[in-house]
């Protein structure tokens, strides 16, 4: 061993010596009182209004839930949208059916309510305890009764005993009517309270405490696993995160997250693709902490066990007097909204004023301002058509409207680009060993002419982003989910699917799609309709487009296939009426009147590069010239 290495591992026995020593020797802190403490092996007798107290929530023996109350919303016009299930154990809701929604409506066995949180062990608004990232947390798991005076058909109570702590819940509908206004959205809203009251004889302290807010995955196979997250509002941001949080590509893989420093936390939660589950603290309720895990959950009818994610808000410490013969124990209480319900961004955007920022959950990411419109166009026209199908033909119509003067003018460049193909031909013959210096001619054409290389190019740009801003609306709108259009489109949020091959490959069912193919159908004609410009190798790529998109609609919701469609259809109509206008002419351009590149802009620096290396190449032709010369 060298010198060196002597020096280094001294170092380190030194520095372990040292933090031995510190750690050995550090005060120990007054412990608090944790829910284990708070409750006594042996429960108190509850009040005669009640039930006797079952074991607190940390017997190891979880008892078997059972649905002791039911509440059921309605819409502005008294349907009944959603359905609570309040169980005894924890004193929670177990599951929200969305009354009418399907889990997957192309098949008999799934065509049953979609139930959120309705696969998870633990009910929404269960209390629990010891949260850390060190070991799970506790859940509650005392038995909870109703509370009959305080209990209709609007709000339901419960009491339970846990140790020396009497707990009280009520869950309340929200009201429809707010502020002179009919929010929609809070159908799908439950308004909670929780008092926890100190009965006993000293004073009794809790930290660390959270309230579950439900755990989410996907509903079915045919719906993506990729759009299960938590979410939560921090500091006026939306934030989501997926269960790759959980085993980032650099560390250690973590159980679970317990996160205490945040700014400003307004709520948490949980959403799939279509669904979500928002828990927000309300009167001082939350502590900006919240907590989060992996989980596993089992699918409807197959019960086949598939990745999900679990979140709580974090409660804020407190300590509570104890009852003495004038005063009774001191009350903690606290307040939250809870909305369980579909991604509609129309409907959330209503709800602002109470859960702030709710229309986030949309997830529309940084295509949100062209997405939030067309949504809403979607939305006005299936008011007037009642069809989610034609609402979208509706709305590309619009789209396809709105650029109309781009897109004729990019058809006339084209049509004019076409018409120098033999002069661009005479080009290549003329200089056959010098591509650098075709395409300076190239760029001087283009000068001569007036035409600018890129004009037909710019409307196949501009409908990228509203493709994928229309790819987004779909991937999160629930109104699509189980909407029919025509004939075999049964449901815009599903593939068009008519058959499936009597094979397998590699464990995929191969299937027919119709609407896939009518939309490269109709590509291919579009683009046998719009002049061949550009050089053979742009072209070719060109050519490539109607394959690509094909692959990349056929295994998406068949709504995103009738809107290419349509957008096809709309633009083989707008060519066949340019082709009624005046056609252009090739002219050269007064050089006079001619408009000259912008100095420092992109057709000025290309065309700046195409000369210097035009004179770099000559002056290596000369040298070389001249060299050969010497040599002889």
């Amino acid at each position: 061993m060298d010198k060196t290495s002597l020096i280094v591992v001294g170092s380190c026995v030194a520095l372990l010596g040292v933090n031995w020593w510190y750690t050995s020797n550090q005060p120990q802190q007054a412990p608090t009182q944790p829910p284990a403490q708070v409750a006594p092996a042996e429960p108190a007798a509850a009040p005669a209004a009640t039930a006797a107290a079952t074991p607190a929530y940390e017997t190891p023996a979880t008892p078997v839930a059972q649905t002791i109350a039911t509440l059921t919303s309605t819409d502005a016009n008294g349907k009944p949208v959603a359905r609570y299930h309040i169980q005894d154990i924890g004193g929670s809701v177990t599951s929200v059916d969305m009354i009418g929604q399907a889990v997957n409506s192309t098949k008999e066995e799934l065509r049953g309510d979609v139930s959120i949180n309705g696969n998870v062990p633990q009910g929404i608004g269960t209390l629990m305890f010891r949260l850390s990232n060190d070991a799970p947390p506790a859940f509650d798991q005392t038995t909870y009764n109703i509370i009959p005076e305080l209990t209709n058909d609007k709000q339901v109570a419960l009491i339970a005993r846990m140790g020396d702590l009497m707990v009280r819940k009520i869950y309340s509908l929200a009201p429809l009517q707010q502020q002179d206004k009919v929010v929609d959205g809070n159908a799908y809203v439950l308004n909670l309270t929780v008092d926890v009251q100190n009965v006993g004889s000293i004073p009794l302290s809790a930290a660390n405490w959270g309230l579950y807010a439900g755990g989410m995955s996907q509903l079915n196979h045919s719906e993506g696993a990729i759009y299960t997250h938590y979410i939560m509002l921090e500091n006026g941001d939306f934030c989501k995160e997926n269960r790759g949080s959980f085993d980032p590509f650099f560390g250690a893989a973590k159980s679970r997250i317990y996160e205490t420093d945040n700014k400003k936390l307004e709520w948490v939660g949980t959403m799939n693709q279509y669904y979500s589950t928002v828990v927000m603290p309300t009167n001082n309720s939350g502590n900006n902490a919240w907590y989060a895990a992996p989980t596993r959950y089992k699918l409807p009818v197959t019960q086949e066990e598939v990745d999900g994610v679990e979140i709580a808000a974090g409660i804020p410490d407190f300590t509570l007097s104890p009852k003495t013969a004038d005063m009774p124990g001191a009350v903690k209480s606290l307040s939250y909204k809870i909305f369980t319900g579909p991604k509609l961004n129309l409907m959330l955007e209503d709800m602002t004023h109470d859960i702030p920022k709710i229309e986030q959950i949309m997830d529309y990411g940084w295509l949100y301002l062209i997405s939030y419109p067309m949504n809403g166009l979607i939305n006005l026209f299936h008011g007037w058509f009642g069809n989610w199908g034609w609402a979208i033909v509706a709305m590309t119509f619009v789209v396809r409207l709105l650029i109309w003067p781009l897109y004729r003018k990019s058809y006339m460049s084209m049509k004019r680009m076409s018409l120098l193909q033999p002069l661009m031909k005479e080009l290549k013959e003329k200089y056959p060993n010098d591509q650098q210096k075709v395409s300076m001619e190239m760029m001087n054409l283009y000068k001569q002419y007036g035409i600018s290389p890129f004009g037909g190019c710019l409307p196949m740009f501009l409908q990228i982003p509203i493709f994928f801003a229309f790819f987004y609306v779909l991937q999160t709108a629930a109104e699509l989910r189980g909407a029919p259009f025509l004939g075999w489109v049964t449901d815009l949020s599903q593939m068009d699917t008519v058959c499936t091959l009597p094979f397998t490959i590699m464990g995929w069912e191969p299937a027919i799609n119709v609407l896939p193919f009518i939309m490269a159908a109709s590509m291919i004609a579009m683009m046998k309709m719009t002049p061949q410009a550009g050089d053979p190798t742009q072209q070719k790529i060109m050519k490539f487009m109607p394959v690509m998109f094909f692959l990349f609609c056929y295994t998406y919701p068949s709504a995103l296939a009738l809107y290419w469609t349509t957008t096809n259809i709309i633009s083989i109509i707008q060519t066949l009426i340019i082709r009624r206008l005046p056609q252009p002419t090739l002219e050269k351009v007064d050089p006079k009147k001619q408009k000259q590149p912008k100095k420092g802009g992109f057709l000025d620096r290309m065309q700046r590069m195409m000369e210097e290396q035009q004179k770099a190449l000559e002056e290596q032709k000369r040298q070389a010239g001249m060299r050969n010369v010497t040599k002889k």
